[in-house]
């Protein structure tokens, strides 16, 4: 992540730099290959995204196997697929629900990784007991604590205002700015999180998730202090 500011240009200053003739379907189908599928964006619409259920078993972004996932075609990613609840917040920061969040640098964990770790703190705030609430928030006090380093950077960490950064900007210079973002997360309070089941792997209950030797491990780490 580069340390500057959120400049606004308008989309006449700087135009995409030409690019070559070519097959469009072939040229589509090579651009999808190449594009992140969970990637901070937005969703390319003039209005607030309203989500769209789709069906399927796991989510192309974090391969979380669920039954709850939506369209997750954005901005710079236009082709359909399916994403999670948390990897449609991120593709669409101009959500109303994403634009309570902040983005916090965690540039030693992969998306993947940063969000699996947050759906579980979440899950165990939201239905934990009482040792798994307080773990839970541990946790997710430490991932979002990391958004001071992108207030000191950009001078915001709201998700709200870089999305209306993006908005601003043309693709070419609104892909510079995700460049630029490289190792941030999108960090949501619970209380955004009033159905459980949009965090839920699929046939998994809250305590069959926090049950697992994988977040005994995390909790146990010293890193959350």
């Amino acid at each position: 992540m580069q340390t500057d500011a959120i400049v606004m240009h308008d989309e006449d200053d700087d135009q995409d730099p030409e690019v070559e003739e070519g097959n469009p379907e072939e040229k589509a189908a090579a651009e999808a290959a190449v594009m992140p599928v969970v990637e901070l964006d937005i969703s390319g619409d003039i209005d607030a995204p309203v989500p769209k259920p789709v069906t399927g078993e796991r989510c192309e972004g974090c391969a979380l196997h669920t039954t709850k996932l939506w369209q997750g075609a954005r901005a710079g990613r236009g082709d359909a697929h399916s994403v999670c609840t948390l990897c449609y917040l991120t593709g669409h920061l101009d959500s109303a629900t994403a634009a309570h969040g902040r983005l916090a640098f965690l540039p030693g964990l992969s998306t993947a990784d940063a969000l699996h770790l947050q759906r579980r703190a979440l899950l165990a705030i939201l239905g934990g007991d009482k040792a798994q609430t307080k773990q839970g928030e541990r946790v997710w006090k430490w991932m979002d604590r990391h958004s001071r380093e992108v207030e000191v950077a950009w001078g915001t960490a709201r998700a709200g205002e870089f999305a209306q950064a993006m908005k601003r900007l043309p693709p070419f210079k609104r892909s510079q700015l995700q460049a630029r973002l490289t190792g941030c997360v999108l960090i949501l309070p619970a209380d955004m999180f009033d159905d459980l089941t949009l965090l839920l792997p699929s046939h998994k209950t809250v305590q069959s998730v926090l049950s697992s030797r994988s977040w005994a491990t995390y909790t146990r780490s010293d890193l959350y202090v």
